[in-house]
């Protein structure tokens, strides 16, 4: 059986719980936290803060405090930052943190915020601060999303001691930023995210022993031997080649530069190469090699055109694509015009005049 001091200790405690949480409930009395202008104790490693999302949208409430009103009564008051979550969270940044435009422009998006705190038996106030930030790359198209950062912070403090919640809310939100600038020098260097340079170079794919299909080399001239179909051209030509080019792409980070390696191929099969068996004439093998060269040509166009154009990490593929597109159109633009003006090689005097052409567009190519 209990003692009897026990017994009335207990319930006068229990009594003064219940008190308290009778009144702890919300009031219209201010509970505005002013985050203090201190200097943040790093020096962010290629990227400043352009600007801060997110919050609360309840009018800036992002939890409950407790604190006496002008009555001295104990009160679970709305939790808000002057002038707002993501602005007063912006503005201290801004204000306390180096700020250099010249490096990467991260979003910092505050996706939860959360103060709750309640009082102990003791009387002491106990508090639990909660955040969920997202970083992310300002981009022209909008943001791209770079590491998430969750923390939580746990105290306990004197009922009047309300200036602790602003220390502790600083605290854990200069965790945050020193999260993100550990995480940006981690890997600014191989995240193709955090890139700032494209670097671009080509050659020509080459295949040894050789197969079926034929790459494209000045000193690899087609021969009748490459003809190999056992199908027959439409009786109007001579013989019959289907030249093509394509590209293998490989790209990697190093030193914050994506270095893009692109192999061009230019081939032709020779299942699908048909000659007509009276057709085997040097005049004639020329006409399809002539095939041959304009596929290169304009293999090396597309080169040319890639290296002319202004590339970035957030560009360089899709202009590689649409621009090998529009390279496919020309070859088979040329090509035509080729066959349509030489009529299919019968016309000596205009092939003369093609072959010359391209011939000089051989001899200008990389």
């Amino acid at each position: 059986m209990m003692h009897p001091n026990i017994l009335r200790k207990t319930l006068m405690k229990l009594s003064l719980l219940f008190s308290l949480l009778l009144v702890l409930t919300p009031h219209k009395t201010s509970g505005q936290i002013v985050l203090a202008d201190k200097p943040i104790a790093i020096k962010p490693e290629g990227f400043y803060i352009a600007s801060v999302t997110g919050g609360s949208s309840n009018k800036g409430v992002f939890g409950q405090l407790i604190a006496k009103n002008a009555n001295n009564k104990i009160l679970a008051e709305p939790a808000t930052l002057t002038g707002g979550t993501a602005r007063s969270i912006g503005l201290y940044i801004n204000r306390n943190i180096s700020r250099d435009q010249m490096q990467r422009p991260v979003v910092m998006n505050i996706k939860d915020l959360n103060l709750k705190e309640t009082i102990a038996i003791t009387g002491s106030v106990v508090g639990q601060i909660k955040l969920y930030v997202s970083f992310g790359l300002q981009k022209n198209y909008g943001t791209e999303h770079l590491v998430d950062y969750r923390s939580g912070l746990q105290y306990t403090r004197d009922l009047a001691n309300t200036d602790a919640l602003e220390f502790y809310l600083r605290t854990i939100l200069n965790n945050s930023l020193v999260y993100l600038n550990g995480w940006i020098k981690e890997n600014q260097d191989n995240s193709r995210k955090l890139a700032k340079n494209v670097k671009i170079s080509f050659s020509n794919y080459t295949e040894k022993p050789e197969g079926d299909t034929i790459y494209y080399a000045s000193s690899r001239p087609l021969s009748w031997d490459d003809f190999q179909s056992t199908s027959r051209p439409n009786p109007r030509f001579e013989a019959q080649v289907i030249p093509g080019f394509g590209y293998n792409q490989e790209a990697k980070v190093s030193r914050g530069t994506i270095q893009v390696r692109i192999e061009l191929k230019t081939f032709i099969p020779k299942s699908a190469s048909m000659v007509n068996y009276n057709s085997k004439t040097a005049y004639n093998l020329n006409h399809e090699q002539r095939h041959f060269d304009i596929a290169r040509i304009i293999s090396g166009q597309f080169q040319q055109k890639i290296l002319a154009k202004d590339l970035t990490p957030d560009t360089f593929e899709a202009l590689i694509n649409m621009q090998y597109l529009d390279s496919y159109r020309d070859m088979d633009t040329m090509q035509k015009a080729y066959d349509t003006e030489t009529n299919h090689g019968t016309n000596t005097f205009i092939q003369d005049k093609w072959n010359k052409r391209i011939d000089e567009a051989l001899q200008s190519l990389p």
